[in-house]
C-alpha cells in the first residue's frame, strides 16, 4: 500500500482508530485482545476492548488493515514512493564571435520577444495603477456617503425624540 493512499484512508477514521492503527502489527496477525494490551502497555489509550474491536472493524472496512483469519488483524507494509531528483540544468551557451548566422537570428527573435514582454508588463502595471486609483476614489465616495447617512440618521433620531416629546 502506498503512503499517500494510507494517509487518505486514515484521514476519515476516528481518533481511536488512528491510535489503534499504530499497534496493529505488520509481521504477524494479532487478535483484538493483544492489540488492546499493547495499546494499554504504551499508555496511548485507555479505551475498552469493545471500542478497540469497533476501531479495528472500521480500519478493516476502510482497507487500512486486513483480517487474514477471523478475529486476527494485520496491516500491510507501507511502500514509500521513490522521489525523483530534479535534473541538473545544462549551462547556457555563451555567444562567441564565431557563431553561425542561424544562432544569432534566434537570439534576435528572443531579444524582440523579451522586449515585447517588458512592454506588455509596463502596460499592465500602468493599468493596475489606474485601477487602484479608481478603487481609492470609489472608497472615498462610499466613506463620504456613509458619513452623510450617519449625520442624517442622527438628525432623524433627534427629530423622533422631539416628536415623542410633543
Amino acid at each position: 500500500m502506498s503512503e499517500t493512499r494510507l494517509m487518505k484512508l486514515l484521514e476519515g477514521q476516528s481518533s481511536i482508530a488512528n491510535k489503534i492503527f499504530q499497534f496493529v502489527p505488520i509481521q504477524e496477525a494479532w487478535d483484538a485482545q493483544d492489540i488492546h494490551r499493547a495499546a494499554l502497555a504504551s499508555e496511548a489509550t485507555t479505551v475498552s476492548i469493545h471500542a478497540i474491536r469497533r476501531a479495528l472493524g472500521e480500519l478493516s472496512d476502510a482497507g487500512a488493515i486486513r483480517e487474514p483469519a477471523a478475529g486476527l488483524f494485520q496491516r500491510d507494509a507501507v511502500i514509500p514512493k521513490a522521489r525523483k531528483e530534479p535534473a541538473m540544468p545544462t549551462p547556457a551557451k555563451q555567444l562567441k564571435p564565431g557563431m553561425d548566422q542561424a544562432t544569432t537570428g534566434t537570439l534576435d527573435v528572443l531579444a524582440s520577444l523579451s522586449a515585447e514582454v517588458v512592454t506588455l508588463s509596463n502596460d499592465f502595471g500602468a493599468r493596475l495603477k489606474g485601477l487602484a486609483q479608481r478603487i481609492d476614489d470609489v472608497a472615498l465616495t462610499v466613506e463620504a456617503e456613509r458619513e452623510a447617512n450617519s449625520e442624517a440618521a442622527t438628525k432623524l433620531l433627534q427629530l423622533q425624540t422631539l416628536l415623542k416629546g410633543l
